[in-house]
């Protein structure tokens, strides 16, 4: 018996007009491509975004954290192009279709456990978009019962395998990173709160930032409103500001020989002494004995500091990032206003 790269399914029709299991895939590919176009153009387009219930939505939030990018390009897009990839294979290359199915359900089992796990926040296109895979998922296995040949060992039951191996993949990253941030940030003095609540929010500043200072009304609103809740205080230090290197050394030298209240007020000071900020540090960095001991100490938490802003792709301030049980949950860029981001830390 002569064997084939096509599944039994529809061994000799075209694969338009193939048999109802078949024009169910073909379906339910183009349904996931038009869905993902829909999702991407939400992303920049409000009226669209308005489907989902607009820029306070489920949508408009899982969009905004950093899970919505993989390498740096939309998950839309990484969707988009499964999509796509899945028609021309049942064109070209039908075996190959289970194994990118099934590494599209881990792909989506990843996306339902960073919605349900870690942001707490749901979006109803992700949602749909589950269903979606998980339709085209069971149409096309059941599409290859019968075959003789499978580009993977084990045959059809190696499809499973792919989506675990392809969902371990992806979250294996996120939990590394929680636990370098949760091991750093134990760390540091500079914090505000219970270091031991669930929910843990990292400001990112630059003492000489405009908008850094623009947001210190909101941090106070934050503290207020959610006393039980850890605030970190970050820094990062814009080389083109020349005083912002000497007042984070004074605020870390304050915190680590005066404590974390000396700490907030002395930050608190230096924010509304921006304007003037020469004549501040003249007038106060001499209370400082900067021994070699606290120089290695205000060094290092500031390199450590630095480091971590890299490795979360934060470039600019002010910058917060909130934390779920020592996961990251939310990133949240620029000047935004309490009652916005006030529904992150329910």
């Amino acid at each position: 018996m002569k064997v084939t790269d096509t599944p039994p399914a529809a061994p000799s029709s075209s694969p338009l007009t193939g048999d109802f299991l078949t024009r169910a895939i073909y379906v339910t590919a183009a349904f996931g491509v038009v869905l993902t176009a829909i999702t991407e153009l939400s992303h920049h387009y409000p009226l669209i975004l308005e489907l989902c219930g607009g820029d306070l939505s489920g949508c408009a939030d899982v969009a905004s954290t950093p899970f919505a990018k993989i390498f740096g390009v939309s998950v839309a897009y990484w969707g988009l192009l499964s999509y796509v990839a899945f028609i021309a294979f049942m064109f070209y290359k039908p075996s190959f279709t289970l194994p990118l199915v099934s590494a599209m359900l881990g792909a989506e089992i990843y996306f339902l456990w960073v919605m349900a796990a870690i942001i707490h926040i749901y979006c109803m296109f992700c949602m749909i978009q589950f269903a979606v895979v998980i339709v085209l998922f069971t149409l096309t296995f059941a599409w290859h019962i019968g075959e003789t040949k499978f580009i993977l060992p084990g045959r059809l039951w190696s499809a499973p395998i792919v989506s675990i191996v392809v969902f371990t993949a992806l979250v294996a990253p996120v939990l590394i990173s929680a636990k370098n941030g949760q091991l750093v940030t134990r760390e540091f003095v500079t914090y505000e709160g219970n270091p031991d609540s669930n929910i843990r929010v990292e400001v990112y500043s630059d003492y000489q930032c405009g908008f850094c200072k623009r947001l210190e009304p909101e941090i106070d609103k934050l503290m207020k409103n959610h006393p039980d809740i850890m605030l970190v205080f970050r820094d990062y230090v814009i080389n083109s500001h020349k005083l912002s290197p000497v007042a984070v050394s004074y605020a870390n030298g304050v915190a680590f020989t005066k404590g974390r209240e000396e700490f907030i007020k002395t930050r608190r000071e230096i924010f509304k002494n921006q304007d003037n900020m020469y004549e501040y540090l003249e007038k106060h960095l001499g209370s400082i004995d900067f021994t070699d001991d606290l120089k290695s100490k205000v060094n290092g938490k500031v390199n450590a500091d630095m480091k971590m802003a890299a490795s979360l792709g934060i470039y600019s301030t002010p910058t917060m990032v909130i934390y779920r049980g020592d996961k990251m949950a939310q990133v949240i860029r620029g000047v935004v206003k309490y009652e916005k981001f006030s529904r992150f830390l329910k």
